[in-house]
């Protein structure tokens, strides 16, 4: 029989497997997937052409190898197409059977589960090695060096006619794209007793460059190996109140003048040293004490807000002198000593990254507050980050030089692909909300949409922390300006943060020696949990809490803006929400609920442990809000999963809860697992005046 056989793959995604088998005494067989339609079958993609003399795999026993080859095949339930074959082994005797069976994965169109069983009687124990020969011309081949450091494999070939997309999570010795045309993992040592699974996942799509190849693996290698990737083994409190008395204590601050406050370094090494920027970022400081504020009121830091914010502004600004040409008018030194400004290395540059944070910091303070000083200090950022844009509307490099008297006054040095720049768009958001002036949204437009063009395959090389400056860049010009392309580039990027490790002890991921980098991936993942709400994005942000050492979270005030973002965040279990996370405030139909100092002092709440709890484990991080409309309370808990439910009085009274994951109103606050993870339990309730 020489004819094809074609196979339904699935039920809904409308892939047909296309067998073609050869004549002869061993057959050659050839595997494709097509699409039909009123116009007649269309080739997809080109998977297989296996034979005698290229076999789908080989088993070697005892230095003797035994070539498989496809012998029957056959559809099973739910679109699985299998096949496989049977053979002898050598002069010992004994028979060797093997399965393949290809398994559509729901809501991932051309991507399949691949299973491959293989059986020996009697038993043995081998070498396995599978070949997956592919008829590409010319390919380019890329991999994920992440997922090699974590045992894992994961590899695209692209033609001029096609894209294939393999993601290997067996433990293989090797794993790579043969030179012949196709994909090749070895197992140097397998048992062949008792019908052992070999997994893997392989994907197959059109890509119009290799760097669209390159977004697509690392989507799917994101999806497959998801569970693997980040887990938190234990929830950890992360205690705010204790960063709060520090930055709140006199000897936190060095005063100038009669007005002006600088917020210490918590280094030792720091003495006599005060940043504005880079790495320490004292104004997003007093943006979490304003947060803090807002929840429990506090009188030292209104005058901390104020004299603090002051300071950065009146001192650290460059502003030049008259009939001076100055192209950083505008544009913030990192750090000050001995009344001297430089950059976070002590030299004389000016970092797009640091302008834009800080810019960002002084609009939320000026929103909260009303000093107009901020609002011009951070207009004038603007103003610079715009005048540094490049005609591609990017930037070509993440820092300029200061003004010296040189021809290269104000001039990018160079590095085309720096992501620093992304974080201007965080900026521009804000100086449009602020000012609702357009040319501000089309200036951040620009950045997005040079990020957009290039897509995140061309940016492999760069530490979790500029993609998640990227990502948080792009979900804040989201919410100002929602767009469909926008939201797949944020997946694209999503799916890139949590394929990179998190290694504590990389500079990038600790640049200020408390672990900053951490707490901006941290936030990355809230951020994206409140747009997917997709648990895999939750479940990175508080893997990248747990990767964090105690002294760094007791010491910086970025874990004051952790702790509000992780409980903010879990009002994403509840589809009809909206979350803002700068305000902060929480949106369920149309009330909308915020921080409130005087719900604080009538609220009490207290664990309720099961019976193998340890004294360790007893604690619950909560947060309530207020709907001024209404006075209905939105209470959000954290706690390990030790703690079953909580005691909750107001007024010194119980009052009646409703729980908004199940409906029920119950004056008993039980929580609940995260859905499908077990290690934490969480409670969303609202209370009735």
């Amino acid at each position: 029989m020489t004819e094809p056989v074609l196979y339904k793959m699935g039920r809904k995604n409308g892939l047909w497997a296309t067998l073609t088998p050869t004549a002869g005494l061993r057959q050659t067989w050839q595997l494709a997937i097509s699409t039909r339609g009123r116009g007649g079958a269309k080739l997809v993609a080109p998977l297989l052409e296996t034979g005698p003399l290229r076999p789908l795999a080989t088993v070697t026993i005892k230095g003797e190898a035994f070539p498989l080859t496809i012998d029957w095949h056959e559809q099973k339930r739910g679109g699985i197409l299998g096949f496989g074959g049977e053979r002898k082994l050598g002069t010992e005797g004994g028979v060797l059977s093997w399965e393949m069976r290809w398994v559509p994965l729901a809501g991932a169109e051309g991507t399949f589960k691949v299973e491959m069983r293989l059986k020996t009687t009697p038993r043995r124990s081998g070498s396995l090695r599978i070949d997956l020969p592919t008829p590409l011309y010319q390919a380019e081949v890329w991999a994920i060096p992440e997922a090699a450091g974590r045992g894992h494999r994961a590899i695209c070939a692209r033609s001029g006619y096609s894209a294939h997309f393999v993601a290997l999570t067996t433990e293989c010795g090797e794993a790579g794209w043969e030179e012949g045309g196709g994909f090749r993992a070895d197992l140097p040592t397998f048992s062949l007793g008792g019908g052992k699974l070999v997994a893997f996942c392989l994907g197959f799509g059109a890509a119009a460059s290799l760097s669209e190849a390159r977004a697509a693996l690392v989507a799917q290698y994101a999806a497959h190996a998801s569970a693997e990737l980040h887990t938190p083994v234990v929830l950890l409190p992360l205690d705010p109140e204790a960063v709060v008395r520090r930055l709140t204590a006199p000897e936190a601050y060095a005063v100038q003048g009669m007005e002006r406050l600088y917020l210490k370094s918590p280094l030792a090494a720091d003495e006599g040293t005060f940043y504005a920027g880079f790495p320490h970022e004292p104004a997003g400081a007093l943006k979490s004490l304003s947060d803090w504020n807002r929840r429990c009121e506090t009188p030292e830091i209104p005058r901390l807000l104020r004299f603090g914010a002051g300071g950065i502004c009146a001192d650290f600004q460059v502003m030049g002198q008259e009939g001076q040409a100055e192209p950083n008018k505008g544009a913030f030194w990192d750090k000050m000593t001995l009344g001297m400004g430089t950059d976070y290395a002590d030299g004389a540059t000016h970092g797009l990254r640091a302008n834009a944070r800080l810019a960002r910091h002084l609009f939320l303070l000026h929103a909260a507050g009303g000093e107009p000083l901020l609002k011009q200090s951070a207009l004038n950022i603007c103003q610079w980050l715009m005048l540094k844009q490049n005609e591609t509307g990017f930037y070509s490099g993440a820092r300029f030089h200061a003004t010296r008297g040189l021809s290269g006054d104000g001039k990018v040095l160079p590095q085309p692909c720096a992501l620093d720049g992304a974080e201007a768009i965080r900026a521009f958001v804000l100086a449009y909300a602020a000012t609702h002036v357009e040319v501000w949204i089309k200036a951040a437009w620009k950045v997005a949409q040079f990020l957009l063009d290039e897509r995140a395959g061309e940016f492999d090389e760069h530490s979790p922390v500029a993609v998640a400056g990227v990502i948080t860049s792009l979900l804040a010009l989201d919410a100002e300006a929602p767009n469909a392309d926008l939201r797949v580039a944020i997946r694209e990027w999503a799916a890139w943060l949590r394929i990179l490790p998190l290694n504590p002890g990389s500079p990038a991921l600790n640049p200020d020696c408390l672990h900053a980098g951490l707490f901006d991936c941290a936030q990355a993942g809230f951020r994206l949990f409140a747009l997917t709400r997709d648990m895999a994005d939750l479940r990175y942000a508080f893997a990248a809490l747990h990767a964090i050492p105690a002294e760094s979270r007791r010491a910086s005030w970025r874990t004051i803006a952790a702790h509000q973002s992780a409980l903010i965040a879990l009002a994403g279990l509840l589809p009809q929400s909206k979350i803002d996370f700068d305000k902060p405030s929480v949106t369920l139909d149309w009330r909308v609920f915020a921080p409130d100092p005087a719900a604080a002092p009538f609220l009490r709440l207290e664990p309720v442990l099961s019976e193998s709890a340890s004294q360790e484990e007893v604690w619950v991080e909560w947060l309530p809000l207020v709907c001024r409309g209404t006075d209905q309370l939105l209470l959000l808990a954290l706690a390990p999963p030790s703690v079953e439910a909580i005691t909750i009085t107001k007024n010194n009274k119980s009052p009646l809860l409703r729980d908004l994951r199940t409906g029920i109103e119950d004056a008993a606050a039980s929580l609940r697992p995260l859905p499908g993870e077990p290690w934490a339990n969480v409670g969303l309730f609202t209370v009735d005046p």
